[in-house]
């Protein structure tokens, strides 16, 4: 047992917060320098932007059979090769020059890594907690790993501001601090056990609105993830101060935020958590789609930075709404982490696409090509909502 404060939790939980806190400065640099250094520093189009973005997520569609073939090491170890296997990946992106060969190559083996951890996260993380507050400790791991978020974007924005820093060495930072991780979990699981799956791959028809959310979210997040700071970037021309400024607000609310959302998924259930995530989406949506063309410029941009942290908060949070719903509906303690893999692969088989089809769109509609992509993200908002209210959530 590890002691803090007034408190003691077990030795392999503090560790877990460790890695989840070094995991905070990657998810940082990703958020706030990626998309910025592939339009000031690789001079990427919105084209070359998608269609980097549909091999970068093949890894997510593959993740069920990856993972299934390293299912004897146990989600412990496995958890640590992805996350030294991500590392290695961003560590080599901040160096590679302007050759889309090298940069697609990189991300994909960052990607990699990073989609072989994500299943595993929440399942690693609810090992922890007791019966019935799944949610709550999830909402915990995550606000700590919102804190660590806050200061590495802190550090990020004065690097940048301060002392004029290359993204070389904001992303060798970030490659370290994921190899770190990785590494970490190899001490982990000597007081807890190693969870090892008696089967590779799970589909069941018990999951299916599990799976139909999932294959939702594939589209929810991909136009979110990609095109809305590309909307601060290119339409508004926002710089990565700017766009560190707004992760930094994002990661203070979660702080708060999380750990309360997941207390509404354990007092009100799933269904209604995915509805709220719903609601404020389609709110969202119409502000990235109607706000630049509706108000002044200064009200625009700001009807805008505040849709982009409401979408942020529930993007992220809604992903323990899902979780703790495969936790509830699984037999087995060793289902839940091959059932998040296989709703993430679904995820990614349709994430793959939307790309490619919404960075056509935004292409061929011109100056006002974005407002259809977000127009299109409206329809699955309320495609969300519809199949939330339909989930159980006893």
């Amino acid at each position: 047992m590890v002691k803090i404060g007034r408190h003691e939790i077990s030795r392999d939980f503090f560790i877990f917060i460790m890695i989840c806190i070094l995991l905070g400065i990657v998810s940082a640099v990703e958020s706030t320098s990626l998309a910025n250094r592939l339009y000031e520093d690789l001079d990427f189009t919105v084209m070359k932007r998608s269609m980097l973005e549909t091999p970068r997520e093949l890894p997510g569609l593959l993740s069920v059979v990856i993972i299934g073939m390293l299912n004897g090491l146990g989600d412990i170890r496995i958890a640590a090769v992805a996350n030294i296997i991500g590392g290695i990946g961003l560590l080599l992106f901040g160096m590679t020059p302007n050759v889309f060969s090298m940069v697609l190559l990189f991300l994909m083996i960052y990607s990699t890594g990073q989609h072989l951890y994500l299943p595993l996260s929440n399942t690693i993380g609810m090992s922890f907690a007791g019966e019935g507050n799944f949610g709550e400790r999830l909402g915990q791991v995550q606000s700590v790993t919102s804190i660590s978020v806050i200061g590495a974007s802190a550090m990020l924005y004065i690097l940048y501001k301060c002392f004029n820093a290359s993204y070389v060495v904001v992303f060798t930072i970030a490659g370290v601090a994921m190899i770190t991780a990785g590494l970490l979990f190899f001490i982990i699981g000597r007081d807890s056990k190693k969870i090892v799956s008696t089967k590779r791959f799970i589909f069941r028809r018990e999951f299916k609105m599990y799976y139909i959310l999932s294959v939702i979210n594939g589209a929810r997040k991909q136009i979110t993830i990609t095109f809305v700071p590309w909307l601060l970037i290119d339409i508004f021309g926002r710089s990565v101060t700017y766009i560190t400024a707004m992760f930094f607000t994002v990661c203070v609310l979660n702080v708060f935020f999380k750990p309360w959302y997941g207390r509404l998924i354990d007092r009100r259930g799933e269904s209604y958590a995915l509805q709220l995530e719903a609601v404020v989406m389609f709110t969202a949506c119409i502000g990235f789609a109607f706000a630049k063309v509706s108000l002044p410029f200064g009200a625009a941009l700001a009807v805008t930075s505040v849709c982009y942290i409401g979408d942020k908060l529930m993007e992220q949070a809604s992903g323990m709404a899902r979780a703790t719903l495969a936790k509830k509906i699984s037999k087995e303690e060793f289902e839940v982490a091959r059932t998040l893999t296989m709703g993430q692969s679904m995820d990614h088989a349709v994430s793959m696409c939307i790309p490619v089809c919404a960075g056509a769109v935004w292409y061929a509609g011109g100056a006002h090509g974005y407002m259809y992509v977000f127009i299109g993200a409206l329809v699955i908002s309320v495609a969300n909502f519809l199949i939330a209210r339909r989930v159980k959530s006893d």
